[in-house]
């Protein structure tokens, strides 16, 4: 791919992070034996018979975490859901009392050994982040991550990518979820650049592509990881299968 006319005069480049600079297998089965750690280490490490069991917890857990979180893709909630209280149910309704101290303390090691056994970085991301600074660009990381700020960005300084981006801002952290236009204008405001001079990637056609699109912003579509079904209303202004091919669109 040669750059074309509509990635001329392009100053800056923003990044979705999950699907897009990352893959996971997050299925209940890869996530099994994270839980069994996290129980042995934290939650009932003298093996206290009175202390609920696992699959109980991982059944509050799904119910009042992982269903409330998967909600809000389906339903496109521009407002972030504030992450502890989920958590916080889901220990009540299993009957395990913990102060939110202790709850901190069990996500943080629930996301730590998630990014460490099961999160991998795109093969092509790091060359790619550092050939873009090479070239002048400004970057940024804007993502849809509900969780706790301090957690998510430990996760991504966790897989060597954060000191890549001059600005990054995270839904849990502003309280916008993408395609919210704020979440967008706030990065923008940070990178000091208006759309017409920036491209947003990521894998996901609304949040990704459309949204940043109607802020003047160059929307390129990955499918390296996944793809949304084909929607005629949205079309991208390029579509990539590696990271890699981002740089043979922008000069």
């Amino acid at each position: 791919m040669a750059p074309t006319e509509k990635f001329q005069n392009i100053r800056a480049v923003i990044f979705d992070f999950g699907d897009t600079l990352i893959h996971g297998n997050f299925t209940a089965g890869a996530t099994d034996t994270v839980w069994e750690d996290i129980y042995a280490q934290l939650i009932n490490p003298r093996r206290d018979t009175t202390i609920p069991e696992l699959k109980v917890l991982r059944a509050a857990w799904h119910e009042h975490v992982q269903t409330a979180m998967a909600r809000t893709w389906k339903e496109k909630t521009e407002q972030e859901v504030e992450f502890l209280p989920l958590v916080r149910q889901a220990f009540l309704v299993a009957g395990i009392p913990a102060d939110d101290a202790f709850l901190r303390e069990v996500i943080s090691l629930e996301h730590h050994l998630l990014y460490k056994r099961i999160v991998s970085v795109a093969p092509e991301a790091i060359a790619t982040l550092g050939e873009l600074r090479e070239r002048g660009y400004r970057l940024g990381l804007v993502s849809n991550f509900c969780n706790l700020p301090e957690v998510a960005y430990d996760n991504i300084r966790q897989v060597g990518l954060l000191d890549y981006f001059d600005r990054t801002i995270l839904s849990c952290e502003v309280g916008w979820r993408k395609p919210s236009q704020l979440i967008y204008r706030q990065m923008l405001e940070r990178l000091d650049v208006p759309g017409e001079a920036t491209v947003f990637v990521g894998d996901r056609l609304i949040e990704d592509v459309q949204g940043p699109q109607r802020l003047g912003m160059r929307g390129v579509q990955t499918i390296q990881f996944r793809q949304d079904e084909p929607n005629p209303a949205i079309i991208p202004d390029a579509v990539i299968e590696r990271l890699d091919q981002l740089l043979d669109l922008l000069p």
